[in-house]
Formats: C-alpha cells, sequence, structure tokens
C-alpha cells in the first residue's frame, strides 16, 4: 500500500502529523480549542500548549497517517503512532473539527 498522501489533509492537520516539534504546534489551536485525551478535557490554550510538550517530552511520538476521512470541517485520522511508550508503536485514531485553518478540537479516540 503506497503511503498516505499528508497533502490531503485539511492545513493545521498535515501540519500537526509533520511536525518533528511537537511543542510548537499550539499555534494550530484556536484560541477557544478542546482537546480530549487520556481521560483529560483541555480547553485554555496554555493548557493545550503544556498538553503538546508534554507529549513530546514524555513520549517522543511520530506519526503515520494510514488513512483520513473528512466532510466538511470534521476529520477522523488513522495513524500508527511509535515512541518511548509501552506498547509502541499503536495503531490509533483522532478525531479533529476545524475552524478557519484552525484546529478548533481534537478527540483522541
Amino acid at each position: 500500500m503506497p503511503p498516505f498522501d499528508l497533502a490531503a489533509l485539511p492545513q493545521p492537520l498535515s501540519a500537526y502529523f509533520t511536525s518533528l516539534d511537537r511543542r510548537t504546534l499550539a499555534e494550530l489551536f484556536t484560541s477557544d480549542a478542546v482537546v480530549y485525551d487520556e481521560g483529560q478535557t483541555l480547553s485554555e490554550p496554555q493548557a493545550i500548549a503544556n498538553w503538546l510538550e508534554r507529549v513530546e517530552t514524555s513520549y517522543r511520538p511520530r506519526y503515520q497517517v494510514v488513512s483520513a476521512q473528512t466532510v466538511g470541517s470534521h476529520s477522523t485520522v488513522s495513524f500508527v503512532v511509535s515512541g518511548s511508550f509501552p506498547g509502541s508503536p499503536l495503531a490509533l485514531r483522532q478525531s479533529f473539527v476545524t475552524r478557519d485553518g484552525k484546529i478548533e478540537q481534537l478527540e483522541t479516540l
């Protein structure tokens, strides 16, 4: 199977999955964004920035997108993530809502 074409993703998502420095990604999120991950709900820009930095520092994740479906502003992305965490690599899915070229909502499914 050929690699997934990341250019097919809405712009903030292609940047989200290709950045090698996860700590700089907070600017991809709207000022009122909400993140649902690992049982947490994060809704302040600083909380989201801290979450991105914690994920990078703790897990060093690298992503390989396998597939994606986008309908309007809603996207669901399936990917394999590898890093320094038990069970690596893992197949995961995340749901995104985008608005005005930014991520308004992210949920790890």
